[in-house]
């Protein structure tokens, strides 16, 4: 009967290596699934009057191939080429607005100065005089384009900055809810690879749209904070991040941490992922290019009706 429970045990326990087998071929495509391996081991033994013998093989545990600390740092990394990259990406929408040549405000304004120049030399010139109003008016509207172009810059970034929020709102409630899934297999001797795999991938997710520091829990729970100290999840419990215009100036958003009914600023030096580069984008970037055109504008007209 011994042979026969020995015999018995090794098919099953091959099978349960095959299963893992599929398993990881079946998820080869899938993001964030970490490769499982299964845990052979001795299925124990039975004393007799001349020894000890063995009783086969059997299935100790499955481990899935994962690295905590290469974990943090990849999303550490992520958060960080995140930044940069959507703030890459909407300077180079930015710069778009400015072309060289004969389209660019430089040009236009060359232009009309020159066309001046041609007035002051022959003041009774009436042809030259219509070039000079034609060429301002020629500045004018680069001006009211440049401006306009950069009003949709700052509309469709500010979209982005709310559908960023939502996300990361989403995410949070995700992670609640393994949490909580997390706390309920809690005890048991086995780890629920899936189940910490799709943590891993909410937390890698999380880590594209802000930054994150999180700290581990008992049974694989994980807290999770924003801005260096503000709770975005704790266990089962999920907080929200919010878009708020700035109470100082209007025309600039601000993040803020939303809970108990208490809504936090948040500044955006302490974002980080794409959150802190559309938010540095927005309040810092696009701010700088609309002051200058402004200014550009200003200066501009005050010489003119200054030398007239």
């Amino acid at each position: 009967m011994s042979a026969l429970n020995i015999g018995s045990r090794a098919p099953a326990a091959n099978l349960s290596a095959l299963q893992v087998i599929g398993h990881n071929i079946a998820n080869a495509n899938t993001a964030g699934y970490s490769r499982q391996t299964v845990n052979m081991q001795v299925s124990g033994y039975q004393q007799y009057a001349n020894g000890f013998f063995g009783k086969g093989v059997e299935v100790g545990t499955v481990m899935r191939a994962h690295d905590a600390y290469l974990t943090r740092e990849a999303q550490s990394t992520k958060s960080v080429a995140a930044a940069d990259s959507v703030r890459l990406a909407r300077l180079e929408q930015l710069e778009a607005v400015f072309p060289m040549g004969e389209d660019g405000l430089g040009e236009s304004l060359n232009s009309m100065l020159n066309a001046w120049s041609d007035v002051a030399s022959s003041p009774s010139n009436q042809t030259a005089r219509l070039v000079v109003i034609a060429r301002a008016d020629e500045f004018a509207a680069r001006l009211r384009d440049t401006a306009g172009q950069l009003d949709v810059i700052r509309q469709s970034t500010q979209l982005q900055v709310k559908g960023s929020v939502d996300n990361v709102n989403r995410l949070a409630a995700d992670l609640a809810k393994v949490n909580q899934r997390l706390t309920e297999v809690m005890g048991t001797p086995n780890t629920p690879n899936d189940l910490l795999d799709q943590r891993d991938q909410i937390l890698s997710e999380l880590s594209k749209h802000v930054q994150i520091s999180s700290i581990p829990g008992e049974g694989g729970v994980v807290s999770v904070f924003v801005a260096g100290s503000m709770p975005l999840v704790l266990g089962s419990q999920s907080s929200q991040l919010a878009v708020n215009r700035n109470p100082n100036d209007s025309s600039q958003l601000q993040i803020g941490f939303v809970q108990g009914g208490l809504t936090t600023p948040l500044p955006d030096s302490a974002l980080g992922g794409e959150l802190g580069g559309l938010m540095g984008f927005l309040n810092q970037d696009l701010q700088q290019v609309n002051n200058l055109v402004g200014r550009m504008a200003l200066a501009t007209a005050t010489m003119v009706n200054e030398q007239h």
